[in-house]
């Protein structure tokens, strides 16, 4: 609660809801939701974000994340789809059981094989490095060095 809520004339961060009771303090739960939820966020800016967002967001969660983030990310998915996002969104399995938390995306052995994520999620930049710079140099500015820094 201190990370994401604001303080109380106290100086201590408001409660999101009394323990003894269960009462939810609905000020703070507004409060994160303007602030932090990303989905109503998305929603409520989408005619400036999604342009910004085109061709950009890349999301991938383990079906069995240790987070539970693999739910929110299903919810998101079905905001994304709702705005009309081109957001790319995987959620992860691997031999019938979801991956854990850490997974960013599919890796093959030699023989195609999907490899399990206690091996893909050590290749964070390996998987990354040359979308992100795809997308680079496809979105550079007119004239912009896109030469130099590929090897």
């Amino acid at each position: 609660e201190k990370t994401w809520t604001p303080a109380c004339p106290d100086g201590f961060p408001c409660r999101m809801y009394n323990k003894l009771t269960g009462e939810i303090n609905q000020t703070v739960a507004n409060y994160w939701k303007e602030h932090f939820d990303f989905a109503y966020i998305l929603e409520r800016d989408w005619a400036t974000l999604g342009p910004k967002l085109k061709g950009k967001l890349k999301i991938s969660v383990g079906g069995s994340d240790t987070f539970y983030l693999t739910n929110s990310v299903m919810d998101l998915r079905k905001t994304l789809e709702k705005l009309g996002s081109d957001a790319e969104i995987t959620i992860g399995a691997h031999d019938g059981l979801g991956y854990q938390h850490c997974f960013n995306g599919y890796l093959y052995d030699a023989d195609g094989k999907v490899l399990p994520n206690s091996l893909t999620r050590l290749q964070y930049v390996q998987m990354s490095l040359p979308k992100m710079a795809k997308h680079w140099v496809a979105t550079a500015p007119e004239g912009a060095d896109t030469t130099s820094w590929r090897y």
